[in-house]
């Protein structure tokens, strides 16, 4: 029986329904008959479309149009009727295909076709637009074995690809993240600036470090140490320090024990800029860098890639992924990649292997169960020197330093960093309304560590001073984060609502030492000198945190609230090797809020406010412990995404403000007092957009105003290594057909404004560099080819000498990147 006259028959009880001005439909006892009847005979129609909607624009337009969807998780042929009434479409469908399927929860601001794809998610059911407003609801075949065969759901070309948080990005333009609510939640919905470096922007710029990643992103300042200290991850958000998340969850280290992972595990890398301390408990003003990690999916993929390039580098790299039963119920995923290469700086070395496997589990629909691993061995870490301002930004009388100045000694220098971690996401939906999702790590670390330091010329101008530092240290870390959120409704407002309890727990062992090195010729060095080792005081740490914290995103029409309270109580314990103990006990109160409007044109203009705390080791000359550094943002934006496009514009300004900053005690040597205070305030804006399918553009921009307002020496001064402003783009072109089908072009430029060094006396020149890359899909070429690719990357392509800052005192300074070329081929299967 055709589905529209058998809704005929059931609607010829008696009841009236019509399409109204809303476009819904209305019976004179409510919506009840109609689902039941439904039921009944087994087919249903969801809505009629208006008579203007007969002669509306393809489907292609409507597919495409971009709506405020809230329709929570529930019976799908309910959730059908919400999504056909919201949208003003008629979809047809058989009842009884639909009896027993759920839907997925639909929230935020998408195109209808994203709409469509992601309420039938997991339900076996998949769409077809059989005209210009009239959609067919249809079972996904199967195929010969019974798995099921999804057919590409097209309409003029669009798939039916549907981004999650977590997930694949298609091309360089995030739509979602739960990075700044903790929720699924679209970009455009959320109050707060957030920037999203996709995999495929990271593929495309061969982007080898966290810092590389960062570098084309508004308000970020990658690499403040330039091309030494690679063993880290330096970098500021708005002129301060930043905290590294991975997977949500904490990254913590010790003294010199830093854990740091390597981008090619990684899928995406979120910015949340400015205070999220109501989220994330204790953080630096500037923000966090959340690294999500590759993930289990069902498509099968298999990946292979080798790469060599400048100073002797070479890297191999390996990604797989697919179902282990026919069902998907269990799902695999295994990414490992080795690099090794000489170091910028003379005679330093970098080394490393990591693993990182994953399996996720799915008994159901409502369930899911992820364990993501990690083992990673850096057996070499290049070096942590400096130079002097002297031969580098400053005149010499002996000329300029080299590039490639190495201050340390191989005799004496080592890093070795080992890691291990365990991590878990589980994810379980009880009602429409309740769900609760936990996600917990264990992280081990150890480190060997020492290292010369530079630490200014002598008077002469020909040799350099120097001190030793060695470090044995030993880090366990866990965290658990556990969420119950609720979708509910109080009148006219739908509420999602997220209450949850944080857990993080460090245990630690950390042996220093610090000493003299003999000084170094630096127009003439000699190497391979006697270097004493210092001898190591031994300490351990225990530090724990207990935070609770609850969110309400409130939406009414195309208002969204967001408001958010957290209180956290920290500890931390330091036993010195007498067996002396002391402990700091801190605890504060953080809050946000922020109120965002969505027009239908895709204009989103927000306010927001946001705080953050950080508890501060240490006392005063009289014993007082420190109190917890604090911060407080205010933030106006517009974020932009029109309707239809793949792209979206962001624009913000903020004024930051960090209080009970230490600085230096003016009556007694080497303690501090808590009298400081610093402000930042700024503009940035971002634009990504696939101009065409074969164009993607990416452009940034940052105004930073930084000053010391209340400080016992620098006061008034503009903060060290932060640039007032920076601005960078990138494009890459992709040939469509013809000679140079498989051809992609990809070229990108960067601008860093002027910096100044702690005491602003010294001043860094500004530079612009540019990098480029060339691919070539050998597919095109032969089938015999298909799925290899060759790739060519250049970075700093000129071979710009510069130095990247002056970042601490007036006796350190760093020389950036020279230029790199590294040449690669993929094979994908």
């Amino acid at each position: 029986m055709d589905v529209k006259l058998a809704a005929q028959q059931v609607l010829a009880d008696g009841k009236r329904y019509s399409a109204g001005r809303g476009h819904s439909v209305r019976s004179l006892s409510g919506l009840a008959p109609l689902a039941v009847g439904t039921m009944m005979i087994g087919a249903a129609i969801a809505v009629v479309p208006p008579a203007s909607a007969q002669s509306a624009a393809p489907a292609q337009a409507v597919a495409q149009q971009r709506l405020s969807f809230d329709i929570p998780a529930q019976d799908l042929s309910r959730a059908v009727l919400a999504l056909a009434n919201r949208a003003s479409l008629q979809i047809l469908f058989d009842g009884a295909q639909l009896q027993n399927l759920r839907s997925t929860t639909v929230s935020g601001n998408m195109t209808t076709q994203d709409a469509l794809v992601r309420m039938l998610e997991g339900t076996g059911m998949t769409y077809r637009f059989t005209g210009p407003t009239t959609v067919r609801l249809v079972e996904i075949p199967k195929s010969s074995s019974g798995a099921a065969v999804l057919p590409p759901l097209t309409i003029e070309g669009q798939g039916g690809y549907v981004e999650t948080a977590t997930g694949p990005v298609d091309g360089y333009v995030a739509t979602r993240s739960a990075t700044g609510t903790k929720t699924d939640t679209p970009l455009i919905e959320t109050p707060q600036s957030i920037s999203v470096i996709s995999r495929e922007q990271i593929a495309d710029q061969n982007a080898q470090s966290l810092n590389q990643v960062l570098r084309y992103t508004a308000g970020v300042t990658p690499e403040t140490r330039g091309a030494v200290a690679t063993r880290y991850d330096m970098f500021t958000i708005r002129g301060f320090d930043a905290q590294r998340y991975w997977n949500g969850l904490k990254q913590q280290g010790l003294y010199y024990i830093e854990p740091q992972l390597d981008p090619y595990l990684m899928e995406r890398v979120e910015v949340l800029k400015g205070p999220s301390s109501t989220l994330y408990g204790q953080a630096p003003a500037g923000g966090i860098a959340n690294q999500v990690s590759k993930r289990p999916g069902e498509t099968a993929l298999n990946e292979v890639g080798i790469e060599a390039g400048s100073n002797n580098h070479m890297r191999l790299t390996g990604d797989f992924s697919g179902k282990i039963d026919p069902e998907g119920k269990l799902l695999y995923r295994f990414t490992g990649v080795g690099i090794s290469e000489d170091g910028q700086i003379n005679m330093t070395e970098n080394e490393r292997i990591a693993i990182a496997p994953s399996v996720t589990w799915r008994p159901d629909v409502d369930t899911s169960l992820t364990l993501l691993g990690l083992v990673q061995s850096d057996p070499k870490g290049n070096s942590y020197g400096g130079i002097p301002p002297q031969g580098t930004v400053l005149p010499s009388q002996f000329g300029t330093i080299p590039v490639d100045f190495y201050d340390g000694d191989p005799n004496y220098e080592k890093m070795v960093r080992q890691q291990q971690a365990l991590g878990y996401e589980f994810d379980k939906r009880f009602t429409d309304v309740w769900s609760f999702r936990s996600n917990g790590r264990v992280h081990h670390t150890t480190m060997a560590y020492d290292s010369i330091y530079a630490d200014g010329m002598q008077a002469d101008g020909i040799n350099l001073k120097r001190g030793t530092a060695s470090s044995r240290e030993s880090l366990m870390t866990y965290a658990i984060d556990n969420q119950v959120e609720t979708r509910f409704g109080t009148g006219p407002v739908n509420h999602t609502m997220v209450t949850g309890f944080d857990y993080q727990h460090l245990n630690g062992s950390y042996a220093t030492g610090f000493g003299s090195a003999p000084d170094l010729n630096v127009w003439n060095p000699i190497y391979y000198q006697t270097i004493t080792a210092p001898a190591r005081s031994r300490k351990e740490s225990r530090a724990e945190q207990v935070g609770v914290y609850t969110q309400d995103q409130m939406r009414l029409g195309g208002f969204t609230l967001t408001l958010g309270l957290r209180h956290d109580d920290s500890q931390i314990d330091t036993t010195d090797e007498t067996g002396k103990v002391v402990r700091q006990d801190d605890s504060a109160w953080t809050g946000k809020a922020g109120l965002m409007y969505n027009f239908a044109n895709g204009m989103a203009p927000y306010i927001s406010y946001s705080e953050a705390f950080t508890p501060q080791g240490g006392t005063t000359f009289a014993g007082a412990p420190f109190k917890p550094e604090e911060a407080k943002q205010y933030e106006a934006g517009l974020k932009y995404q029109p309707p239809g496009t793949r792209s979206l514009y962001t624009v913000a300004v903020f004024d930051l403000t960090r209080t009970n900053v230490k600085s230096a005690d003016p009556v007694n040597a080497f303690y501090s007092l808590q009298t400081g205070e610093v402000k930042s305030r700024g503009l940035e804006m971002e634009a990504r957009f696939g101009v065409t399918e074969q164009l993607d553009l990416i452009g940034a921009y940052t105004l930073l105003d930084t000053e010391v307002t209340k400080d016992t020496e620098n006061q008034g001064n503009r903060l060290a290594a932060v640039p007032e402003h920076q601005a960078s783009a990138w494009a890459v072109y992709r040939m469509p057909a013809g000679s140079y089908k498989g051809l992609s072009l990809g070229a990108g430029v960067r601008y860093t404004g002027e910096t100044v060094n702690t005491s602003n006396k010294i001043s860094v020149s500004p530079v612009t560099l540019v990098d480029a890359m060339v691919s070539y899909d050998l597919g095109a070429l032969s089938n015999n080819f298909a799925g290899m690719e060759l790739t060519l990357n250049a970075k700093n392509l000129f071979d710009t000498t510069y130095v990247a800052s002056c970042y601490y005192g007036d006796s350190w300074c760093a020389y950036g990147y020279e230029r790199t070329i590294t040449a690669g081929l993929r094979y994908r299967w």
